[in-house]
């Protein structure tokens, strides 16, 4: 094998490690870069190993995919294996293994790194580099990337890479484009061309890129795992929130849910987030996602966070598929086979566990932080069509017309709280939570509703008012732990309440009812509750709110006000780089283009300089070095190398005898042997290989005035 093979190949096996490690997001990159690794590190070998031996070529394929096969079982499958041999259960995983990458979507990120989803990302290595190592000897080198290309899009399509990540990628991939096509007898002296070449090509893909993950529209790049979802169990579906008035009656209010530990206390625990509403029903259509290994906070939490853990013990009156959760769960243990609704955090199983253990995210915020903030008006569900709205509650203007911001969302809680009362639970609280039950509750000054009255009809009004908002079913928390530390949540602590988005934190539960059952909560310092209670005292009422000068920050906004890093002007740095390009490919060749007719336009012995200068500049284009004291001659001698130049040169130097040293007059059909010798030049030329002519033509060296020549 040549050292310019070694090259090729390496170079384009590398772009598949490079690809496959851009699923570093689905599973982390400790778990990829073994597997695919090996697999690109093994067909290199096997590549060079048949072509050092010819009679094995025929074979390579095979010997390719059995040497990636074993590399997938030896570090994925390990568990399959008999003393470290492959077995039928290894085969068995494998042909799963085709599927992997449908389970991999359904589950959040980063995944667990278990076989059953990992093994896709080595297999569409392997598969990609059969393709090249076949293409290196059948195509022409760059068509050798595409299959390094098909992977890096595969990834793309599971997570695109934002930022600095794609710049890297980028630049990483376009230097591997120039390993490629580095020609076999590379010469130091033609640095200089494929440096400024390196540069403009880096520059253009890293704005492409960049410029193909920007969505004039702020939202996210496109991911396959928006059209996924997990298949929800079979178990009892009947909405949480259809079961409130259930709970809270005589016979089953005192009836235990759930038990739990935690170090420090909480205010609620929720079930279902529910934003979808048509008039009569409030529901969700965010698609279930399997738990991963940990689940981030979403990108709209951009303020600091901490963890916070609880042990659950599940009990007779918790009979649903859903599982009491926080805001923003981090990692289930002890729960087969969890599935979370990211959007709504709704945490489903198949089967009820005997006990999980909660880890979650809990945003570090104070009071004064809350009531200043903005909205999130681009947070999914917050702000989605109630429908036709009774012209009774379509008429109802509580906030004055007053700018979505965290303190008209706090105002409009506590105008709930003035105006309207919590039904007891002691006795039947009324329920029902369609428009003609909202108009009803919202249409006589001090009311009695249940919870989900009063979730239902904040969430109504804040809508109308361009403030995002959500329903959420679940429970209060207790005040007390009883003598063994455990909490105690029984069916009477089942409660709805409104969530809103609010900018840089996520969706914040509010609490519109008061009622007796206050007084059997726990706001410990920290909690929202407790924030919330510490920035409700400082909102004025409705009427005294004074709008900012100026919008609050929302959503992306937000990002860019709060962000400490450094923002690049995205549009003009493409605009300045494509014009840069578009300026290189067209202009080089044009002021070439003018600056021989300008030579070829003077007169007398000029002329025939003209023609020597030309022929000179279109050597020298090809990498051919010229020294101060060349002459032509010189020149012929030094381009041996270039195909059928010596008769056009020796033309030229002819004509430059006759007009520079036989003292005689340069008549016309002089400068014409020498321009006829110039056109012999570049007919040979093209002959030249395509890539050495185009780098020709956009070398950028001989459009500055080089030594003079004698």
């Amino acid at each position: 094998m040549s050292p310019a093979n070694t090259r090729r190949t390496v170079a384009a096996l590398s772009g598949i490690l490079l690809g496959g490690l851009c699923f570093a997001p689905v599973f982390g990159v400790r778990h990829l870069w073994l597997p695919v690794g090996l697999v690109c590190l093994l067909a290199a070998i096997v590549a060079e190993v048949c072509r050092r031996r010819p009679g094995l070529l025929s074979w390579r394929p095979l010997l390719v995919v059995g040497a990636g096969l074993l590399a997938i079982i030896e570090t994925v499958l390990q568990a399959t294996t008999l003393a470290g041999l492959p077995t039928l259960s290894s085969v068995r995983a494998l042909g799963h293994g085709l599927t992997a990458w449908r389970l991999t979507l359904e589950s959040t990120w980063p995944a667990r790194p278990e076989p059953d989803l990992l093994i896709f990302v080595p297999l569409l290595a392997l598969v990609a580099c059969v393709l090249t190592v076949e293409l290196l000897d059948r195509a022409p080198p760059l068509v050798a990337l595409l299959p390094a290309l098909g992977v890096l899009g595969v990834s793309q399509l599971y997570v695109a890479a934002e930022g600095l990540t794609a710049v890297l990628i980028a630049v990483g991939f376009g230097l591997l484009v120039i390993a490629v096509l580095i020609p076999d007898h590379f010469e130091y002296r033609r640095l200089t061309p494929w440096a400024t070449t390196a540069v403009v090509t880096l520059a253009a893909i890293i704005c492409g890129l960049v410029v193909s993950t920007i969505d004039p529209h702020g939202r996210t790049p496109y991911s396959l795992q928006r059209v996924q979802t997990a298949t929800a169990p079979a178990s009892r579906q009947t909405s949480p929130l259809d079961e409130l008035a259930g709970r809270l009656s005589p016979q089953a209010r005192d009836k235990v849910v759930f038990k739990y530990q935690t170090s420090a206390p909480v205010d609620r625990w929720r079930l279902v987030a529910l934003d979808s509403f048509d008039g009569v029903n409030w529901t969700a259509d965010h698609p279930l996602l399997r738990m991963g290994s940990q689940l981030a906070p979403g990108p709209e939490v951009r303020v600091d966070t901490t963890t916070r853990r609880a042990l659950i013990r599940p009990d007779d009156a918790l009979d649903g598929p859903w599982l009491p959760g926080q805001l923003s769960p981090e990692t289930i243990g002890n729960a087969a086979d969890p599935q979370v609704e990211p959007i709504g955090s709704t945490l489903v199983v198949p089967e009820q566990p005997d006990y999980y253990n909660l880890a979650w995210a809990e945003p570090k915020i104070d009071a004064d932080y809350l009531r200043t903030a903005g909205v999130d008006s681009t947070a999914p569900g917050g702000l989605n069509d109630m429908g036709p709205v009774p012209p009774e509650i379509a008429d109802l203007n509580p906030l004055g017309g007053k700018r979505a911001t965290m303190e008209t969302a706090i105002a409009l809680e506590k105008y709930f709280r003035t105006n309207y009362k919590l039904a007891s639970t002691a006795g039947s609280p009324p329920t029902g939570y369609s428009w003609p039950q909202l108009k009803e509750f919202l249409g006589k000054t001090k009311n009695v509703g249940s919870s989900e009255q009063f979730a239902a009809a904040y969430v109504a009004l804040a809508r109308q008012n361009s403030i995002p908002a959500r329903l959420v079913v679940g429970f209060r928390a207790p005040a007390k732990p009883d003598a063994a530390g455990w909490y105690t949540v029984t069916n009477k602590d089942a409660y709805a309440w409104p969530e809103v988005a609010v900018a840089g934190v996520g969706w914040w539960p509010l609490d519109p009812a008061v009622g007796a059952q206050t007084g059997n909560s726990t706001n410990p310092t920290g909690a929202a509750a407790s924030i919330t209670d510490q920035a409700r005292k400082s909102v004025p009422d409705i009427e005294q709110i004074q709008d900012p000068e100026t919008q609050p920050p929302s959503g992306d906004e937000a990002d860019d006000a709060n962000s400490g890093g450094i923002h690049l002007p995205l549009t003009p740095i493409f605009a300045v780089s494509a014009a840069l390009l578009l300026l290189w490919l067209a202009g080089v060749p044009l002021l070439k283009q003018l600056r021989a007719q300008r030579r070829r336009r003077r007169a007398g012995s000029a002329a025939v300089v003209g023609a020597w200068a030309e022929a000179r500049d279109r050597i020298r284009a090809h990498g051919i070095p010229v020294t101060s004291g060349m002459t032509v001659r010189d020149l012929a001698h030094a381009a041996r190398d270039l195909p059928d130049t010596g008769p056009g040169l020796a033309s030229v130097a002819q004509a430059v005898d006759h007009a520079l040293w036989s003292g005689g007059p340069t008549t016309p059909d002089v400068a014409g042997q020498a321009w006829t010798g110039v056109h012999a030049v570049r007919r040979a030329l093209r002959s030249r290989p395509w890539l050495d002519r185009f780098q020709a033509a956009l070398e950028l060296r001989t459009l500055i005035p080089g030594p003079r020549q004698k």
